[in-house]
């Protein structure tokens, strides 16, 4: 080869070993050197940058501004935070009557004739107390009448055989045990109330016919009105 051309491809060889050397040492400045390297743009995958600063001593800091000379500089990327999606709470909606029998295998409960509750009574009958005493025996009242008084002590069975004789006069308040009586058991109270009063009437004389015929007037008027359907 001519001495001239082998200078000059010589030459040309050298001068693209010092550009790759150039743009190596170019390329180690951008990453290493304190304070020269400019924050890459944030991309949609990415929120920022962040600084991670190694001083001489070798003590490593993360910040958000570029590092101080004479500490080494190297930039990470921080990820963008993507918020979980929205929930949207659905409330199933409630097939009407029609269509629940229309979509389950499962037929409407059968009603048979006699077998619904009876209404209630849209009239009450007025309620009677049954009081009964220390013997057992009951009696009607149209008021809570419990009748208190004072039974002797013999009388209740205490025994005053070796007490003094002025024992004889001591006694104990007793009342008799009143139940309140409404709606189905006042209309059966009322009847037994209105029998009563029909044969007390027939049994009446006449200075007291009038007052027993008014008992049985009332008598039959709350269980022919309020009692019976």
């Amino acid at each position: 080869m001519d001495p001239a051309r082998r200078r000059g491809h010589r030459g040309g060889a050298q001068r693209r070993a010092v550009m790759a050397a150039s743009l190596a040492l170019l390329a180690f400045g951008l990453r290493a050197s304190p304070g020269t390297a400019p924050p890459p743009t944030a991309s949609a995958s990415t929120a920022g940058v962040i600084y991670r600063c190694t001083a001489e001593d070798g003590a490593v800091a993360l910040q958000g501004d570029p590092c101080p000379r004479g500490q080494t500089q190297e930039l990470r990327e921080i990820a963008a935070f993507a918020p979980p999606p929205a929930v949207v709470a659905t409330v199933p909606s409630t097939p009407e009557a029609g269509e629940l029998s229309a979509n389950t295998d499962v037929p409407p409960p059968k009603i048979t004739p006699g077998e619904a509750l009876p209404p209630p009574r849209s009239v009450l009958p007025p309620p009677l107390w049954r009081c009964t005493d220390l013997n057992g025996r009951s009696r009607l009242s149209d008021t809570y009448d419990p009748q208190p008084r004072c039974v002797p002590l013999s009388v209740l069975g205490v025994d005053l055989s070796r007490a003094p004789p002025s024992a004889a006069t001591l006694c104990r308040t007793v009342e008799d045990d009143c139940v309140e009586l409404r709606g189905e058991a006042a209309c059966a109270a009322w009847e037994e109330r209105l029998a009563d009063a029909e044969s007390a009437l027939r049994r009446a004389f006449s200075d007291t016919q009038s007052q027993r015929r008014r008992e049985r007037d009332r008598a039959k008027a709350v269980v022919e009105n309020d009692c019976r359907d």
